[in-house]
């Protein structure tokens, strides 16, 4: 029998998972392991109607009083014919890790009177190679000319992988830090992602390494090191600093507003030829594919998104496309770090040819908080648009913006839908805030 959103629901709240991880997995295997707690951690993903994600850091105390905080994630199929094709797919998975929770190599068990999969980390049926990406050891004699090349003096010593962000079945980010014998350690980041994504990847940060405005300082970004196929594996070199938070009034914010605006004019203007080309056809097909899955869980989105959508693609048919430049494809302020000094690009995994608009639009769509608490957060996120347009400009004084109102348009939207897929608080009132908002961007004229 099928399950319903309400029972996979009910079974996702941290509070039921933590009895649930403690009766049906814990005790039966471990039984002197005690679940204290668990905690839902960002991951969540919601593919209307068919799948729900989500992801959680478990506190267990294990004999002796010790303490380890593993990380769980779920998968829960609503039809039975999706979750039967899915269990024969990782059939194998279910085979070999389906011993101890706490395996260094990972774990995962099948609950078939829920449609649900539990998977302890780094079990990940779509990276079968994580458990050895994780193994330091392992990855040592890939690691050790990396970090001579970055420091040829250094004397490598004890290695320890971290993991930075990680999106079941997605991609994840590991920091590899070795000890030095200096206070800080020093790091190679490694991206892990489907698809051969990490190939595309190396060849992009290899052709923006060499773009001109980085030799000059203007453009900072890491340094691809290395592609390790077997591993789906892509190894740079770190970049310093933190990520930029979304505080429309720290001045931190408009600074890199400003950079941001140089930074994609830089992008735009380098004549990379790598990445294939993206259409707005691609944008507006891609939400309404996107948007029929919310067609009975969330009507009125459903509705507004859809009578949205039409407008756009009725004034995109009025305007000529630009000239196609080289584009991030993924351009938003969270896409830098700041050492205090400087604003470092990364994730450039989307990078593909598209019109200017496509970057200019997604990065303005992202400016506006989703749950304003003041008017004059979206005052404050008013300005910053201004001053990454005109910094763009600067850089491409012959950029005219005609059909900047429907990517900034498009890219509200899209976030809006991101909204209604993920299923925070207050979802539906920010969603519809949101397509609101989209409806004023595209009758905004460009210079206004």
């Amino acid at each position: 029998m099928s399950a319903t959103y309400s029972e996979i629901k009910a079974l996702s709240e941290p509070e039921v998972m933590t009895d649930f991880l403690a009766s049906e997995v814990i005790s039966p295997a471990l039984p002197g392991v005690r679940v204290k707690k668990v905690r839902a951690v960002s991951g969540r993903r919601f593919e209307a109607p068919r799948v729900l994600w989500n992801v959680y850091e478990a506190e267990l105390e294990l004999p002796g009083g010790v303490e380890i905080k593993p990380l769980i994630w779920t998968k829960a199929f609503f039809n039975d014919a999706d979750c039967e094709d899915y269990r024969h797919r990782i059939s194998w998975v279910l085979r070999h890790r389906n011993g101890n929770p706490l395996d260094p190599q990972g774990y995962v068990r099948f609950f078939p009177e829920r449609n649900y999969f539990v998977f302890f980390f780094p079990t990940d049926p779509t990276f079968p190679s994580m458990p050895t990406v994780f193994d330091v050891e392992a990855m040592r004699p890939i690691l050790e000319p990396h970090y001579q090349y970055l420091r040829p003096d250094a004397t490598i010593g004890s290695l320890k992988a971290v993991r930075v962000k990680y999106l079941p079945e997605i991609s994840c980010i590991v920091r590899y830090e070795a000890d030095i014998g200096e206070e800080r350690p020093l790091s190679i980041y490694g991206k892990v992602q489907h698809s051969r994504r990490g190939a595309f990847t190396y060849d992009v940060m290899k052709a923006l390494w060499d773009v001109p405005a980085r030799a000059s300082g203007d453009l900072l970004l890491s340094e691809a090191l290395g592609y390790y196929p077997k591993l789906d594996l892509m190894l740079q070199s770190e970049l310093p600093g933190d990520d930029v938070k979304g505080d429309r009034h720290s001045d931190v914010f408009m600074e890199e507003s400003e950079t941001a605006g140089r930074t994609i004019g830089y992008i735009h203007s380098s004549g990379i030829t790598v990445g294939t080309p993206h259409t707005m056809d691609v944008e507006i097909q891609r939400l309404t594919d996107r948007l029929e899955q919310f067609k009975m869980s969330s009507p009125k989105v459903y509705l507004a998104l859809r009578d949205l959508l039409k407008q756009i693609n009725a004034k995109a048919e009025r305007i000529p496309p630009e000239i196609p430049v080289p584009s991030h494809g993924d351009y938003k302020y969270n896409q830098f770090l700041y050492d205090g000094n400087n604003f470092g690009l990364i994730d450039v995994e989307y990078f593909v040819q598209a019109e200017p608009s496509f970057d200019l639009g997604k990065y303005c769509g992202h400016l506006a908080p989703s749950a304003p608490k003041h008017w004059s957060d979206t005052e404050r996120s008013n300005e910053a648009r201004r001053v990454f347009l005109d910094a763009y400009c600067k850089v491409r004084p012959e950029y005219r913006g005609a059909r900047f109102p429907l990517y900034e348009s498009l890219s509200l939207a899209t976030r809006a839908l991101v909204v209604t897929w993920t299923q925070g608080r207050n979802w539906d009132y920010t969603a519809q805030t949101l397509i609101a908002l989209s409806y004023e961007r595209l009758k905004t004229r460009w210079g206004e």
